[in-house]
């Protein structure tokens, strides 16, 4: 992860250097055609780097084969207001025909709006208008075997000069592919070249030729999890672009606020860009400023959008992790409570309480700390010789209950109230040992829970010892339930120990199902399936695929079908997370 780390940094140096010698040395000589701008105004709001423009239909003007990388149907509208009532207008479309093959339409034109000319100072005013307009149809699709996409465009170049009018003919060729760094981090690249086909122009004797533009692009994708549910993205976009025997760079970044709302920012060829954009049910709306040498551009853009494909998978992971946001905030509440009971020193109500959290809530790991801290200061206070009676009595009490010496306690609770005049926690613990359980019968539960506790838990270990690591799982969750349904003083130790064994079991079932997977061969061991077990894994995964980490979700379904072969939810998701990886 560290090398990762350092090629990404090493990479940005030599991108802050390019953007040195590009901006001293890069523009003298240079000429601007009107096919050197795409219509896209997502890419603008990011210097004009395509891959901003992960669903803008505009894209195929830049490098068809993007389109391959969308989910559903795409239309959009786009309009730049340039100078003096000129301006560059476009309509662009992406039908999906089925898997990743889509066709493209797309219409911009660039118009000079209306000039007035006189051919003498005494002649009459006559309106006139020069139009561009650039007509492409686009076709892309995948290649499996590479996971690359492709795509091929021709366009119809058509040039109204008022006087003179001329149209010319042009092809355009892109590959674009998506590359894991990590589990997490991509790059995402893609290559273009624009008008590598074409006719002359010719609008009277002379030719004008169709500038062939090379364009490389790539784009740094960091998912940010600030928070339990993000869906956040922090993207660095890099474009070479190669034209008239002049080279551009252009650099964008853009943040993406819960798949739904963007900022952007970016830089090509002495401009600075800025774009903001929002998803409002089935459309987006982008803007786009443009910070040129001579004035500032306002690019504004609508995209409709339409049959995208649902992920039936993540729906559902999504339902188990508000299923564990609701576990979790329920835990806060009861932790809370429990919290209270320790600010007031009621310290007997407050073990239970987090006794209580442990059991049911085991993900919800900080009544463990306060659990341990009201230990700690009792076992303290009940040794304490410069302690006040009462404090040293109650710890001394607190201590025997816990240790199931019921009469000691109640003779060390007896001095205690000698000397505090009593305490409601005390009174009540009190009544809960003399009426509800009459002392012995209590203690022979107690015992009788502990001992069968104690043989499940012994069971257990040497299931674990045997190396059948299924046939412990078994015991050891037996053991959890027992507990959950019976608590006593000793339930969360043996409640740890249970869940310790489990976690080691699972650590040991993960490294044979690698090895077997390495070995390319199923493990000979004859086990009983354990669907609960196998059910629990699945959430497990369920919840890691929802926050995006594919690799940890496909680990634990690997581990739910070791447990569960025949668990169908299991079988559908590991296949589906392994067509998508290799896409």
């Amino acid at each position: 992860m560290q090398d990762t780390y350092n090629k990404i940094i090493i990479f940005f140096i030599f991108l802050l250097l390019v953007i040195q010698t590009e901006v001293m040395y890069g523009y003298s000589g240079r000429r601007k055609h009107f096919l050197s701008h795409g219509p896209s105004v997502v890419a603008f709001g990011a210097g004009e780097t395509i891959f901003c423009a992960n669903r803008d239909p505009s894209v195929l003007q830049y490098n068809p084969s993007l389109m391959s990388l969308f989910n559903g149907n795409y239309v959009s509208v786009s309009r730049f207001n340039l100078f003096e009532g000129s301006s560059y207008n476009s309509a662009s479309f992406a039908f999906n025909l089925g898997k990743r093959f889509f066709l493209g339409i797309s219409a911009s034109n660039l118009a000079s709006g209306n000039i007035e000319v006189r051919e003498t100072i005494y002649s009459l005013e006559e309106s006139i208008s020069v139009n561009s307009w650039n007509n492409i149809i686009a076709f892309s699709g995948f290649l499996e075997g590479f996971a690359v996409t492709y795509g091929l465009n021709i366009k119809y170049l058509y040039f109204d000069m008022y006087l003179k009018k001329g149209f010319a003919y042009s092809c355009d060729f892109g590959l674009a592919k998506e590359i894991f760094l990590t589990d997490e981090i991509k790059i995402k690249t893609a290559f273009s070249m624009q008008n590598f086909i074409s006719n002359k122009f010719k609008l009277d004797s002379e030719y004008d030729e169709i500038p062939l533009i090379y364009r490389v692009s790539s784009a740094f994708v960091f998912p940010i999890y600030y928070r339990f549910t993000s869906k956040d993205t922090f993207n660095v976009y890099v474009d070479l672009k190669h034209e008239d025997s002049f080279a551009d760079f252009c650099v964008g970044v853009s943040y993406i606020f819960a798949e739904k709302y963007a900022l952007r920012t970016g830089y090509y060829s002495r401009h600075i860009t800025f774009g903001a954009g929002a998803d409002i049910y089935m459309f987006t709306i982008d803007y786009a400023a443009d910070f040129s040498e001579i004035d500032l551009i306002n690019r504004f853009m609508l995209t409709y959008r339409w049959g995208q494909k649902s992920d039936a998978l993540l729906k559902e992971a999504k339902k188990v992790l508000n299923e564990e946001l609701s576990s979790i905030k329920k835990a806060q509440q009861e932790f809370k409570k429990a919290k209270k009971l320790y600010s007031n020193k009621e310290y007997l109500k407050a073990t239970d309480k987090l006794s209580k959290i442990i059991v049911a809530y085991q993900n919800f790991e900080s009544s463990h700390h306060f659990y341990n801290e009201i230990i700690k200061l009792m076992r303290s206070n009940a040794k304490d010789q410069n302690l006040n009676f009462a404090d040293k009595y109650y710890a001394k009490a607190y201590i025997e209950y816990y240790n199931m010496n019921y009469r000691e306690a109640l003779q060390e609770w007896t001095k205690y109230i000698a000397f505090s005049g009593g305490k409601a926690d005390v009174l009540e613990y009190q009544d809960k040992i003399n009426t509800i359980l009459k002392l012995q019968k209590f203690e022979k539960m107690e015992k009788e829970l502990i001992f069968k506790a104690q043989q499940l838990l012994k069971e257990g270990i040497e299931f674990y010892n045997l190396k059948q690591w299924v046939y412990c799982i078994k015991k050891m969750e037996s053991l959890k339930k027992l507990i959950s349904k019976n608590n006593f003083s000793k339930s969360v130790e043996i409640y740890n120990k249970a869940k310790e064994y489990i976690n080691k079991c699972v650590f040991e079932l993960s490294n044979n199902m690698l090895l077997a997977n390495t070995n390319n061969n199923s493990l000979e061991e004859d086990i009983k399936y354990d669907e609960v077990t196998a059910d629990e894994k699945y959430r497990e995964g369920l919840v890691l695929y929802a926050q995006s980490k594919y690799y940890q979700a496909s680990r634990m379904w690997e581990l739910a079908l070791r447990l569960n072969p025949n668990h169908k939810k299991a079988k559908i998701a590991l296949n589906k997370t392994t067509k998508n990886k290799l896409e």
